[in-house]
């Protein structure tokens, strides 16, 4: 693997695993695309350097939660995260075409549009987290799993469709991110032990990958609890939209990703 496609990668994985664009998806679409190739070590470890940027911007968040976690929003991350892995396991083991790729300009799509009702539809106003609410952010991470539907952009569109402030949905967003990410690195390390442990990349690549994804996803962890507060998700609407149009017609034109 080449330095700038490690650079590329890194900073891709770093930016939209936190930005409501879809990391999985656009990362499939550069690995289609010839940018690097597939390497389950080098995944694992950008799935690390993002994992070390939101445990360092949400310290504050978490640290509380170790030091006592009998409360409640142990609790509801506790509880968001039992659909997310019954919807990944059944996807994983019933549909495991879907995560190929074959819709990911839908997924695209489907971020888009929940970006949009989560924008201009609320069912309540001014409601706090709770039991229930969580669970549903939690299934709709669960459906996250395809390519193209974003993460991030799912739980907190789900959050504030049901009356949850925008800050404290993407807050609870990320704090979910991280036994998400955990149980990602998981998966990857089982198929890399399984598969038989062999570096595709050499490490000076997957170190500067690695440290691209942490600082990235450092900033846009950052940059995006401060752009919620005040803007609305338009430009990521947009974007999404016709990234997932662009992605569904290639092939009309011989062009299969």
């Amino acid at each position: 693997m080449q330095i700038l496609y490690a650079i590329i990668l890194g900073l891709v994985q770093g930016l939209t695993e936190f930005l409501p664009v879809s990391s999985s998806g656009h990362l499939l679409l550069l690995e289609k695309l010839g940018v690097g190739e597939p390497d389950v070590f080098f995944n694992v470890m950008l799935h690390a350097g993002t994992l070390v940027a939101v445990l360092i911007a949400l310290f504050k968040d978490w640290s509380p939660l170790v030091r006592h976690p009998l409360q409640k929003t142990t609790g509801m991350l506790f509880v968001a995260c039992l659909p997310t892995l019954a919807i990944a396991l059944l996807f994983k083991f019933l549909f495991p075409s879907l995560l190929d790729g074959k819709i990911l300009g839908f997924g695209f799509v489907l971020t888009a549009t929940l970006l949009f009702v989560g924008e201009n539809f609320q069912i309540a106003q001014n409601r706090v987290l709770s039991y229930k609410n969580t669970v549903l952010s939690g299934v709709l991470q669960g459906i996250a799993v395809l390519p193209g539907v974003s993460r991030s952009g799912a739980t907190i569109s789900c959050l504030t469709f049901l009356g949850v402030d925008k800050k404290s949905a993407a807050r609870f967003s990320f704090l979910l991110s991280i036994p998400a990410i955990l149980a990602s690195c998981a998966v990857e390390i089982f198929e890399l032990v399984k598969g038989g442990i062999t570096l595709a990349s050499p490490w000076y690549c997957v170190l500067i990958g690695t440290l691209v994804a942490f600082a990235s996803g450092l900033v846009a962890i950052k940059f995006f609890l401060k752009l919620i507060e005040n803007h609305r998700l338009s430009l990521f609407i947009i974007y999404t939209s016709i990234l997932g149009v662009v992605v569904s017609i290639l092939p009309i034109f011989s062009i299969n990703l």
